[in-house]
This record gives C-alpha cells, sequence and structure tokens, in this order.
C-alpha cells in the first residue's frame, strides 16, 4: 500500500473515530432504575434522564429489551380523575437540556415480563435515537420505597399500580386507561 493512501486511510479511519466518539458522548444518562412488582405481574416501568450536550434536539425513538415481550415509550397523564397511559412515537431531548422519564410522565412501558424483576436486579435496555444512535443503559431493580425519589410532588407509587395490567386488555389495567398515541390525537 503506498505511503500517501495509508495515511490517508489512517486519518479517514481516526476523523470517523473521532466522530462516533463525539456522537456517543451527546447523550448523557443518569438515575435509571426499574421499578420492582409483585410476582406474576405482567408489566413494569422503567425511568431514566436524558441530558443532551449538543447543540441539536435530539429525539428517543425507540427502546429495546430482552426483559419483556413489549418496549413501549408512554406518557402517563391524568385525564379528570383517571390516569391515562399513551404510547408515543418519540421522546424530544432538547439541546442543551433534558428529558426525564419518570412516574406520572413520560416512560418506559415493559409488558409481558420475561421474569419476575427482583430488588437488586439489574435490567438492560438499548435506547434508540432518531439519528441511528444506539445508547445502552443497565438499571437497577427499585422497591417502590427507593421509587419514592422519582415521584413527581403529590403522586404516590399506589397511584401508579401496574401489577394489575391485563396483558391481554392493553387498553385497561389497574383502573387506568391506555391509549396508542399514534391512534388517538392527544399533544406533542
Amino acid at each position: 500500500m503506498p505511503v500517501k493512501q495509508f495515511i490517508s486511510s489512517v486519518v479517514l479511519l481516526a476523523t470517523a473515530s473521532a466522530s462516533s466518539l463525539a456522537l456517543a458522548s451527546t447523550i448523557e444518562l443518569s438515575d435509571p432504575a426499574v421499578r420492582a412488582m409483585p410476582p406474576g405481574a405482567p408489566a413494569s416501568g422503567a425511568y431514566v434522564t436524558l441530558t443532551n450536550h449538543s447543540d441539536q434536539e435530539r429525539f428517543l425513538v425507540d427502546v429495546e429489551s430482552d426483559a419483556a415481550d413489549t418496549v413501549e415509550i408512554h406518557i402517563s397523564k391524568m385525564e379528570g380523575e383517571t390516569m391515562v397511559m399513551e404510547r408515543v412515537p418519540h421522546i424530544a431531548v432538547p439541546a442543551h437540556g433534558q428529558a426525564m422519564l419518570k412516574p406520572g410522565g413520560y416512560h418506559i412501558m415493559m409488558i409481558g415480563l420475561a421474569k419476575p424483576f427482583k430488588v437488586g436486579d439489574q435490567v438492560k435496555f438499548t435506547l434508540v435515537m432518531k439519528n441511528g444512535e444506539r445508547i445502552p443503559m443497565q438499571a437497577p431493580v427499585m422497591s417502590p420505597e427507593q421509587m419514592a425519589s422519582y415521584m413527581p410532588a403529590g403522586m404516590s407509587m399506589k397511584h401508579m399500580d401496574h401489577s394489575t395490567m391485563k396483558h391481554d386488555d392493553m387498553k385497561s389495567h389497574a383502573g387506568h386507561e391506555m391509549k396508542d398515541k399514534d391512534e388517538h390525537s392527544a399533544h406533542h
């Protein structure tokens, strides 16, 4: 291989590697957690804060995990006296800002758990960004008491109980309604 071609290849490889490293470092994950559920519960939620260190808005478009049959991005909100959960197509992470996935708001919904989660277990996820970036995440399983710090003011984990969700009836669980954001209009 001629020296000039070799140097060009090294420079190209170094540039590609630096670009990949810069891209990978623009989203920072903090405070990941998965809610422990009673034995036999078919669903659980996962939470994390995404911090965007770039100058461009970024979008979380998918979450993957072998821990459940179905993994979706949801938002919970009150409609009158009823907590409604809707599947959303993405979550925006503003430039130099944060997106918080927490009980009572955006969260990762896991339906059809592969095995019961026990406090202290670690659950692996891959967060998929709109630009194709795949960000690995490992989240500890926490008890409802440990999860209390994730709750918005005035809301309790009792209010967010996913333990009685019927896997066969994804539109209703624990007295809450579930809507598919792709099928129903709302905000965002």
